[in-house]
């Protein structure tokens, strides 16, 4: 059970980066300010754990997403102790995620210095939105339990 419970903040950002490999297009599409990244050719969203390209996506994009999930999920593992130190590894491994992909992109898109800045910005941004969006949720997830004892007369 400490396993399970010390593991629980790993658990939760696995959960999420599943659900955006599964749910985060439909994501994008149900919400229309969403997609206001993609359209400028930046990431939307956090990354998700795929086994298959999306849509008009490559190989590459599709693993480089699951490479970034993973490196999010790294980080909230590698992270002792509470809620703002899971927060903030959830954070940072937004925000690096996202960089990666931004790189990715650029390099794909051969973009010039200008753009392979503009790119960057907008990684960063976005995964700063997301990192404090969905941090809690690995935060809470880090929080100490207490124990529940049986009552005194129970056998």
């Amino acid at each position: 059970m400490s396993l399970a419970r010390n593991r629980l903040p790993v658990i939760v950002t696995v959960l999420i980066v599943a659900a955006f490999g599964v749910f985060g297009v439909s994501l994008v599409t149900r919400v229309g300010y969403l997609a206001v990244p993609a359209a400028l050719g930046l990431p939307s969203g956090l990354p998700g754990l795929r086994f298959v390209p999306v849509g008009e996506t490559t190989w590459l994009m599709a693993l480089t997403d699951s490479v970034a999930a993973l490196v999010l999920v790294a980080l909230v593992a590698l992270a002792r102790g509470g809620f703002w130190r899971t927060c903030g590894a959830f954070l940072t491994g937004a925000v690096l995620a996202d960089l990666l992909r931004a790189v990715v992109l650029a390099q794909t898109a051969s973009t010039g210095l200008g753009a392979y800045a503009g790119y960057l910005a907008g990684a960063l941004a976005s995964g700063l939105v997301w990192g404090v969006a969905l941090g809690w949720l690995a935060g809470l997830a880090a929080l100490p339990r207490k124990k529940h004892h049986a009552p005194a007369g129970a056998g």
